[in-house]
């Protein structure tokens, strides 16, 4: 619902543009905006941003273990 009322909003800016009610278009988008953003870590959007910090930290414990036990990184052969 809120992705449906920031590119209403959204576009409902483009509208009122040239017009006196862009502040308040603007206020009205920015705080559905600020809303969204608050609202995402309890969204299932945010699975992107987990899975992406998910696979940096098991890149960098990986990269940190192997520095520890001495082991060379493994590369993928060129073909």
């Amino acid at each position: 619902m809120l992705l449906l009322l920031t590119s209403v909003s959204g576009l409902g800016l483009m509208v009122l543009r040239d017009t006196s009610w862009v502040g308040l278009g603007l206020t009205v988008h920015l705080g559905i905006v600020l809303t969204l953003f608050i609202s995402m870590p309890y969204g299932k959007f945010v699975h992107g941003f987990y899975r992406l910090i998910a696979l940096i930290t098991f890149v960098v414990e990986k990269e940190r273990h192997q520095a520890i036990v001495g082991v060379e990184p493994v590369t993928e052969p060129n073909t």
